[in-house]
């Protein structure tokens, strides 16, 4: 099920000549079109590698795009307690959703520290927009299938532009009920009009599976060089 934002229409300014045209502020998207998912997943555990690890409570949620036409959203929250006051704040994300589509949200704790009181949380759409450039990277020839008691996702990740890139390609996982239940990534480094496969394995009890991109940093004439570590969404544990 999924329930409709409080409508809010942000207009972009209209530029009068082409240099404003060019700068100006893309098309607002209607955020009463931005569903979200009302029945999202909340877990403390280790998010981050190495030096980045931390304990952290964090909130897996869908958010499908009704409109006509992608939208680049932004969606953030706060966690609350059984009696619904507010515990802390949730880091907001910020994913590009196509028209009629859906994205899995990952939302951390603003502190990245383990909130044991926290019970749920209230997320709201913070922004919605028409994205300014077309998608640069695509993710093609998606399969998913099972393997034992878990549900694994390939794909095609291609760079269609001419220059090289570090792509951040996740993959969101539900349960048989359509709870998601874990996002893991993967850095791509793709040269101009390169493709590469991937492959993600959910864990047990995932019954669906999709791929989909993340951030994208366009690499300088000197070469890429990935060095951030994104959080990682670890697997719940076995019942």
């Amino acid at each position: 099920m999924w329930r409709r934002s409080l409508a809010l229409i942000a207009l972009g300014a209209i530029g009068l000549a082409a240099a404003c045209e060019r700068g100006r502020e893309p098309p607002a998207v209607d955020r009463a079109l931005i569903a979200i998912a009302d029945r999202p997943t909340l877990r403390t555990d280790t998010i981050g590698v190495d030096r980045f690890a931390s304990q952290a409570t964090f909130v897996l949620a869908d958010a499908k795009n009704l409109a006509d036409v992608d939208a680049e959203v932004t969606i953030g929250g706060i966690l609350v307690d059984a009696d619904g006051r507010e515990v802390a704040p949730l880091r907001p994300e910020s994913l590009r959703i196509p028209a009629h589509g859906r994205r899995t949200f990952a939302l951390i704790d603003r502190g990245r520290a383990a909130r044991p009181t926290a019970v749920a949380a209230r997320l709201d759409v913070r922004g919605a927009r028409q994205p300014r450039f077309p998608e640069p990277v695509t993710i093609g020839d998606g399969h998913i299938y099972k393997d034992g008691d878990r549900a694994v996702v390939t794909g095609m990740v291609t760079n269609t532009t001419d220059r090289a890139l570090v792509a951040i390609v996740l993959a969101g996982f539900h349960d048989a009920s359509g709870a998601p239940m874990t996002r893991p990534f993967a850095a791509f480094e793709l040269g101009a009009g390169a493709s590469r496969p991937t492959r993600f394995v959910g864990p047990d009890g995932s019954r669906a599976a999709y791929i989909f991109l993340g951030d994208v940093t366009f690499c300088p004439r000197s070469g890429c060089e990935v060095t951030r570590a994104a959080p990682a969404f670890p697997a719940p544990p076995p019942n």
